[in-house]
């Protein structure tokens, strides 16, 4: 069961929740909505469940024109952040619930729940009451309510939101060890990068109502659309200079942009990731003079801050900790920076589409 979005816009008075949106989550996909608060993406997931209604724009299921259908007609599963348990029902009531209000009665009812509850790793706990599980399990109780209808498509709504780091990560193994089993078409929302890229298949950047760019986590973080996405998915630093006739001028750097052979005379951006400078001893061409201003090792990465005054500006560099053990770094002492891997963009304005990337 696929799910397609087509032309969406909504508004909310004055303000356009959601921007002319196309989407597609393909059959049995695992689909990411990421992007800062007030980016559109609860808004686009509550559309595709039927909880909002489009301004403009259809809803397919498939083949299927679900736009004007309630959500209850979708057949749709929805998991909340706050999982919206009923407090007052144990683990087998809350997920029979929704097969007892669609008019389902008898064994039926309890086949199905300790089917669910085997499949989400609870059985033993049916009998216990919201308020006696931990925040992990509350989830797991809510997705597996969701499940029990039957749904076409699954949706979750910043599922993990409310549980601390720790859970998060074995919730979001879990989810994706799950989706592996049921093979069921599923968007969710989030807002957290590692979460989307641990557990889905492809990810939509969201930015403002707009769909800023589309792929799978590894295209998405490698090959960023524009600015926006290079700068939301990760720490970064960002270098500022001009374009003119295919070259970038950047303090003392000067990079070859051919792409950009056409812009007479623009801003440019040179984003690097920590993890892509290097730290060396000896100054040299294309390394960029900076001041160790302070050492961080705690676990397998080691972070250093320096202070690049051609730039005026604090530079982030990642390192494995043995590297950092090599080098000996002391606070205080003038070290040179070489960047392995830059992106270079120039206003949207005058050119939205990611350059290549230069080593120097």
């Amino acid at each position: 069961m696929s799910i397609a979005v087509r032309n969406v816009t909504k508004r909310f008075g004055n303000f356009t929740a959601i921007d002319d949106v196309s989407l597609e989550a393909h059959s049995g996909e695992l689909l990411a909505l990421l992007g800062p608060s007030g980016s559109g993406k609860t808004t686009l997931l509550r559309v595709i469940a039927g909880l909002e209604a489009a301004d403009r724009g259809s809803v397919h299921y498939h083949d299927e024109d679900v736009t004007r259908r309630s959500a209850r007609d979708r057949n749709v599963g929805f998991v909340f952040q706050h999982y919206a348990l009923f407090r007052h029902m144990n683990v087998l009531e809350n997920v029979a619930f929704g097969l007892r209000v669609r008019g389902v009665r008898g064994p039926t009812v309890t086949q199905r729940v300790r089917e669910l509850l085997h499949l989400v790793r609870l059985e033993s706990l049916e009998r216990r009451y919201p308020s006696q599980l931990s925040g992990g399990q509350r989830q797991r109780v809510a997705l597996a309510r969701a499940l029990a209808v039957q749904p076409k498509v699954l949706l979750l709504d910043e599922p993990f939101g409310a549980l601390d780091a720790k859970v998060r990560v074995e919730l979001r193994q879990w989810l994706r060890r799950l989706h592996e089993e049921i093979h069921m078409t599923s968007v969710f929302v989030t807002h957290d990068q590692e979460e989307a890229f641990e557990v889905a298949d492809r990810v939509a950047v969201m930015n403002q109502g707009r769909i800023e760019q589309l792929g799978s986590p590894q295209e998405v973080f490698d090959h960023p659309a524009n600015a926006f996405v290079m700068h939301f998915l990760g720490n970064v630093n960002v270098f500022h200079g001009r374009v003119h006739d295919g070259k970038a001028h950047l303090g003392g750097f000067e990079l070859e942009v051919p792409e950009h052979a056409d812009v007479d005379v623009s801003a440019a951006a040179v984003y690097v990731r920590p993890h892509e400078l290097a730290i060396e001893r000896s100054a040299a061409s294309g390394r960029l003079p900076a001041r160790v201003v302070r050492v961080h090792a705690a676990g397998p990465v080691a972070k250093v801050a320096l202070r690049a005054e051609d730039f005026g500006l604090e530079i982030q560099v990642e390192m494995p900790v043995e590297r950092l053990a090599a080098l000996a770094l002391a606070t205080g002492e003038v070290v040179y920076v070489a960047p392995r891997r830059i992106r270079v963009f120039v206003p949207e304005a005058a050119e939205a589409a990611l350059t290549p990337e230069y080593a120097i």
